[in-house]
């Protein structure tokens, strides 16, 4: 839908200025962007110069899955980004893939064999075509960039705080009959973990793993269930779980 409006939400503890600075001037530059959402769970403040730049500093942190739900429920545009403070991104990527995306269409996210280190000199990735493809399931860097329409997100539970929010509304969307997608073509930089890593944050994660499955693995499910994961296909027999490892596309099996 090129002529679609977008707002990007992005949660930070700023513990990379640099990279975050490159990222909102990027989406400065992008005309299909009109509105950032910046959600400083720093609590330090932040300035920047772009007029479309939102600051939200709450009271505490509110860690990213809230960070994501506040600002989903702020967002004045239909069309809605959830980005990493982490990456770099090609000029006009967010345009690009709203560009693609249809109402009918459900979580949109990244390619994760699209996704490098950062280089030295920080370089802005090159422009290239992007395509949408079919996701049946979630790589492990999917999450990295999230889009979607307003009407195609499911607020994750205020329990779950900084894990499974991406796969909590990858699979609502999918069981509300959306065809959730993956960004192809296009390569992303991403520095990794500035905002989730910390051991401090482990029981937190923890908690969160324990709450998602209480949600989301019925009792039936032990009894028989069968998923597709990135790198292994996972089936439940009678309380028994069989983990089948799958082959990329050059015939090698995933580590």
């Amino acid at each position: 839908m090129q002529n679609e409006k977008i707002t990007i939400v992005i949660p930070t503890l700023q513990k990379n200025k640099s990279i975050l600075n490159m990222l909102i001037d990027s989406l400065n530059s992008d005309n299909s962007v009109d509105e950032i959402i910046l959600i400083d769970n720093s609590l330090k403040g932040f300035e920047h110069k772009s007029e479309k730049l939102q600051v939200i500093t709450p009271a505490e942190n509110l860690y990213v899955n809230p960070s994501w739900n506040l600002g989903v429920e702020t967002a004045r545009n239909r069309i809605v980004g959830l980005l990493n403070d982490d990456i770099i991104i090609p000029a006009n990527f967010c345009g690009d893939v709203a560009a693609k995306m249809t109402p009918e269409m459900g979580i949109v996210g990244m390619n994760g064999w699209r996704i490098e280190e950062i280089p030295v000199n920080s370089e802005i990735p090159p422009k290239e075509e992007i395509t949408l493809e079919l996701a049946s399931y979630m790589d492990w860097y999917f999450g990295i960039v999230l889009f979607f329409y307003k009407e195609s997100y499911h607020k994750i539970p205020d329990d779950i705080k900084i894990v499974y929010g991406d796969s909590w509304i990858f699979t609502r969307s999918r069981k509300a009959g959306k065809k959730n997608q993956r960004i192809c073509g296009a390569t992303i930089y991403h520095y990794g973990s500035l905002s989730s890593g910390g051991a401090n944050l482990h029981p937190i994660a923890q908690n969160d793993s324990k709450f998602y499955k209480k949600l989301t693995v019925k009792w039936y499910h032990r009894l028989f269930s069968y998923e597709e994961l990135w790198d292994y296909y996972k089936l439940r027999i009678l309380g028994l779980t069989f983990r089948l490892k799958k082959k990329d596309t050059f015939g090698r099996h995933y580590d």
